[in-house]
């Protein structure tokens, strides 16, 4: 299940990276307009990071408790 939290937040991390980039080729070579979509994704990418982020933390602390307490 740990690992699934991994890969999730690196998918999310990924994607954000990907859209930021995304965002400068539309301010670049395109038009404004079309950054803004991707600047929406980015934002979007980052709360899910850092959601997903969250989430594993407080797995792997719950995990390392219930460890702790049962030894």
């Amino acid at each position: 299940m740990n690992k699934a939290f991994k890969v999730l937040e690196i998918i999310w991390f990924i994607l954000g990276i990907i859209g930021i980039l995304m965002c400068g080729y539309f301010i670049i070579l395109k038009d404004n307009q079309g950054a803004i979509y991707f600047i929406i994704f980015t934002v979007v990418c980052g709360v899910m990071y850092s959601v997903r982020k969250r989430q594993r933390l407080r797995f792997e602390s719950n995990q390392k408790n219930k460890s702790v307490n049962n030894q």
